[in-house]
């Protein structure tokens, strides 16, 4: 487990960043989502909103690794993750709802994950390169 850097974690927050999460089934075939609902509670976690999260459910119940892209401009980030849990009650779920309203969707649940590296995917010569 690693801590995600303040930098990054700003990014996240930041109004116009690109959130994505990528996962693969068992047999390796990939899907990618953009995902409003991403975000931390901890600095070494990402959540995640269950809305439409019908094959991204499923293959992360098949393979629980997965990745999480931020992207605003020039600077981006890859955040490598292991699934943890899905809660489907309490405070977190709770405010994810209530910001979904403005848009008339709801979360079923809140998935978790646990950081395990993060990598600056930025249009810079620091591409690819591992910052926690």
């Amino acid at each position: 487990m690693v801590n995600i850097p303040d930098n990054v974690l700003n990014l996240i927050k930041k109004e116009g960043t690109t959130k994505v999460l990528v996962t693969s089934s068992k047999a390796g075939k990939p899907h990618a989502i953009v995902a409003g609902t991403i975000g931390s509670t901890k600095p070494d976690e990402l959540i995640i909103g269950e809305v439409l999260f019908k094959v991204s459910g499923k293959n992360l119940k098949e393979n629980p690794s997965a990745s999480f892209l931020f992207a605003n401009g020039l600077e981006a980030y890859e955040v490598e993750v292991q699934f943890k849990e899905r809660v489907d009650k309490g405070a977190v779920l709770d405010g994810v709802n209530e910001a979904l309203k403005a848009i008339k969707l709801h979360a079923a649940a809140i998935w978790t994950f646990e950081a395990k590296a993060v990598y600056d995917q930025g249009a810079s010569p620091n591409a690819g390169k591992k910052i926690a």
